[in-house]
């Protein structure tokens, strides 16, 4: 029915839009005259008010439908052969969804919807109302009757079952000292944690410095050993120098 009336929309907007273009080419050659609306009583501009209202209201319907969530399923298709088509309708699906709500405590669907995927598989969205305090394991067990429900019954599978919870009752009341108490242990394995990977950063710095100063002392060692060659050099070429000059004195 959807699709339907999409179609519809759009072959009344392509011929309001031949109106408006029509219109317009006729204005453009003079054929209707300017003041034609207003001389008539304002039947044409009227009528052309009425029409851009359509085209808006028309406009909005198409992208709606084309941008909106994808059109919901009334029926499902179960078998389908040369000679006949078996389907299964919307009340039937539901029906047998209650009938596995039923089984699991604390769970109660409010409202369900079958759509189609992008690969044309049906997708179904239950809309719960939560009264226990482990959602997971039970979401978890409606999840698994619903699947083995319409598999060995109808022979059906969905491609996805998804859930929205709408509503949650629990009474589970959380342990303030247990949480307190994991709240330390975390705030100690994390200062840990950080000791630890900026342990090897600090033996590097000190390892960097040991070096940095065994360098600086072997530098020093170096320059002390250079002055010392120095000034025994010096000291040997002033005794040669006073050795030459008492040989010539003698002479």
């Amino acid at each position: 029915m959807r699709r339907i009336a999409e179609k519809v929309a759009i072959v009344a907007q392509i011929c309001i839009t031949l109106v408006f273009v029509i219109t317009t080419l006729l204005y453009l050659f003079n054929i209707i005259p300017e003041n034609v609306a207003l001389s008539n009583n304002g039947v044409l501009g009227t009528l052309i008010g009425i029409l851009a209202i359509v085209y808006l209201l028309l406009s909005g319907y198409i992208v709606y439908v084309n941008f909106s969530e994808t059109e919901n399923v009334r029926q499902v298709l179960l078998h389908c052969d040369s000679e006949s088509a078996t389907h299964a309708g919307v009340k039937v699906v539901k029906n047998i969804v209650k009938s596995c709500a039923k089984r699991v405590t604390g769970l109660r669907v409010r409202k369900m919807k079958m759509r189609l995927d992008e690969r044309n598989g049906v997708v179904l969205t239950l809309k719960i109302n939560v009264a226990t305090h482990n959602v997971s394991e039970s979401v978890d067990t409606l999840r698994c009757l619903i699947a083995d429900a319409f598999k060995n019954s109808l022979g059906l599978t969905f491609n996805s079952i998804n859930f929205e919870i709408r509503r949650l009752k629990s009474s589970y009341k959380p342990d303030v000292e247990k949480a307190r108490k994991l709240a330390k242990t975390l705030t100690q394995q994390r200062e840990l944690s950080s000791d630890i990977y900026e342990q090897p950063f600090k033996d590097n710095c000190e390892a960097c410095r040991k070096a940095d100063e065994t360098a600086e002392s072997n530098d020093e060692q170096t320059d002390l050993d250079a002055v010392a060659d120095i000034r025994e050099q010096l000291h040997e070429n002033g005794q040669n120098s006073v050795g030459d000059s008492d040989e010539t004195d003698r002479e």
